[in-house]
C-alpha cells in the first residue's frame, strides 16, 4: 500500500501510495486518491482513510492543492480552497499538517531535514521539472533557515526513461545529458535523473537523495499511469508530516 524512504526522522510519517489495498473499482481499482476523473467520492474518502490509518496520521489534516504543472510553492498554513501550486511545505511551528501531492506518472518528491524543522511534498511533472519546481522548493526551505545540505529527499514512483517518449520540442527543453536519442525511435527523457540532478544543483547532498518505488508505466499491477492508460484512471498520494499529531 505504501512505500517509504529510510532517510527521514521518525517524528515524521511519510510515504508514496501505490494502487493496492483500496476500495475503488474498475479503472480506478483500488487505492485511488482522487475523484477528479469520476471515481466515487465515498470510495476515494475511504482510500484516504486507509492510507492515513496505515501511516499513522489519522488525527492530522492532510493539505492538498490544485496542481497546475508550474513552479509555485505554498506554505500549508496559507493554503485556501482555491490555491494552485505544485509544492506544499510546512514548519514545525505551524499548525500540524501533512502535506501531499497526487501523481500518476509525474515525479513525486518529499523533502525534510533531520530535525524535522520543515517538510515538503513536490509534484514535478515534465513541465514543472523544466520550470524548476524542485529547486524552487529547496530555496523556500532555505529561507526558513534549513540549509540545502541538511535536507533529505525521496524521489517516488514515476515514469522512467524507457517509457517516457517525447517529441523533439519537449526533448529540447531538457539538458542533453538526460535525453536518450539513440536507444529508441524517438527521444526519451530521464525525469528521475533530471530531478536528482536538480536536487544536487540546489545543494542537497548525494547521499541524502533516495529513490523509492519503480516505474509507474511498466508495472500496471502496482501503479496507475496516465501515459499507459489515459485519463479516467487513479492517482497515487505522496505525503509527509508529523506522525500522530503535534510534535513535541
Amino acid at each position: 500500500m505504501i512505500d517509504q524512504a529510510v532517510l527521514f526522522p521518525e517524528v515524521l510519517t511519510h510515504g508514496f501510495s501505490d494502487r493496492l489495498g483500496g476500495v475503488s473499482e474498475g479503472r480506478y481499482a483500488s487505492l485511488n486518491v482522487s475523484a477528479k476523473w469520476g471515481d466515487e467520492p465515498e470510495a476515494v474518502a475511504e482510500n484516504h482513510r486507509r492510507i492515513a490509518a496505515a501511516a499513522g496520521f489519522s488525527g492530522t489534516p492532510l493539505c492538498l492543492v490544485r496542481q497546475v504543472h508550474g513552479a509555485a510553492v505554498l506554505r500549508a498554513s496559507e493554503v485556501t480552497a482555491t490555491s494552485e501550486a505544485d509544492a506544499i511545505w510546512s514548519h514545525r511551528d505551524d499548525p500540524p499538517a501533512i502535506v501531499g501531492v497526487m501523481t500518476a506518472d509525474c515525479v513525486p518528491v518529499l523533502l525534510a531535514d533531520a530535525d524535522a524543522t520543515v517538510w515538503a511534498a513536490i509534484h514535478s511533472g515534465w513541465k514543472g521539472t523544466v520550470a524548476g519546481i524542485v529547486g524552487a522548493t529547496v530555496r523556500v526551505l532555505a529561507e526558513e533557515g534549513v540549509a540545502p545540505s541538511e535536507l533529505r529527499a525521496a524521489i517516488g514512483p514515476c515514469i522512467e526513461l524507457a517509457a517516457f517518449e517525447v517529441g523533439p520540442e519537449v526533448a529540447a527543453r531538457f539538458p542533453e545529458e538526460f535525453v536518450d536519442r539513440r536507444s529508441f525511435a524517438k527521444p526519451h527523457v530521464d525525469l528521475v535523473a533530471t530531478v536528482r540532478a536538480q536536487l544536487l544543483a540546489a545543494g542537497v547532498r548525494p547521499e541524502n537523495v533516495e529513490r523509492v518505488g519503480g516505474c509507474t508505466h511498466a508495472d500496471a499491477h502496482r501503479y496507475y499511469s496516465y501515459r499507459r492508460d489515459g485519463a479516467g484512471i487513479g492517482q497515487h498520494l505522496a505525503f509527509i508530516g508529523p506522525a500522530g499529531g503535534p510534535m513535541g
